[in-house]
């Protein structure tokens, strides 16, 4: 019960500012959701940068329309892996939200845009380089898709700016704030139990806690296609049982829906899994040079 009660006080202190931002995302989604797709088909070779950007937004549903606008050949490979890597889903609100941890937030978002920025360039580079046809677009304004009818916020509602969807505007913020009150409150108590049963110490060597291969780990659970994972690596962040390079590399690999999306709608199964890949390969690769430099 007291560990009931605890983790009760300490995520109820997060509810206020959590709807603050909530309600602030979904004014953006609802008045540039339908926009953002058209905006970045524009960009050409700047498609990595104007991608990373967007993707700093704490939400997933521009993943997914990146995944949507890769399938039909809208946007570079560079592009749609930058947006991934740069994708916070809902680390950033939890981290905002904790006042002890909302000053990493910056340095979270810049490190993940640098390295979104600088795969996707060099991605769009290496395939420029051997087929200069895969990452031109042909002819963005005829083939522009209609993203008023295909963009999705991060809990797949739609975001259009239709008066008939301005209701999304005070009840989408409340159930996504309720919905992530839920796992945190389910998780605050689970890692209160543990720490308490096990010890921190032992969770940690657990995580691998103190080597390199950790970022390996939090990039694995920032795959699983769901904002729990990013409730739960910045949960872990805040309890010390992982380190910021971790989180980090973890955040980078975590997309949301994006890669279900790219999954389902992507006929091409076999590059479908060199995009997983190629983001593991990133998101593990930033986690443990990050881990180095903290000197684990």
């Amino acid at each position: 019960m007291e560990l009931l009660i605890e983790a009760l006080i300490d995520t109820g202190k997060l509810v206020p500012l959590l709807l603050v931002i909530y309600f602030l995302v979904g004014f953006l989604e609802h008045r540039y959701g339908d926009r953002m797709g058209d905006f970045i088909v524009r960009f050409g070779i700047y498609g990595p940068l104007v991608g990373a950007l967007f993707g700093c937004i704490p939400q997933c549903g521009f993943s997914v329309v990146a995944s949507t606008l890769y399938v039909k050949r809208m946007i570079s490979l560079g592009t749609l892996l930058a947006v991934f890597v740069s994708t916070s889903d809902e680390a950033v609100p939890v981290l905002l939200s904790m006042p002890d941890k909302a000053s990493m937030v910056i340095s979270l978002i810049a490190l993940k845009l640098v390295i979104a920025i600088i795969a996707g360039t060099a991605i769009d580079l290496v395939i420029r380089l051997r087929k200069p046809a895969i990452t031109a677009t042909d002819s963005p304004a005829e083939n522009s898709p209609h993203t008023e009818e295909h963009h999705h916020g991060c809990c797949s509602h739609g975001v259009a700016c239709h008066r008939s969807d301005r209701k999304l505007l005070l009840i989408h913020p409340l159930q996504h704030t309720a919905k992530i009150f839920a796992y945190l409150l389910a998780l605050t108590i689970a890692l209160n139990f543990a720490l308490a049963q096990i010890g921190e110490e032992r969770i940690g060597t657990i995580l691998m806690s103190g080597t390199i291969f950790q970022p390996v780990l939090a990039s694995l659970i920032g795959l699983i296609p769901n904002c729990f994972a990013s409730v739960l690596l910045a949960n872990l962040f805040a309890k010390g049982v992982i380190s910021f390079g971790a989180m980090v590399g973890g955040l980078c690999a975590g997309t949301g829906l994006g890669v279900l999306v790219l999954a389902k709608e992507n006929k091409r199964w076999k590059e479908s899994l060199l995009i997983v890949g190629l983001l593991l390969a990133v998101s593990i690769t930033a986690g443990t040079l990050l881990v180095y430099i903290e000197g684990y």
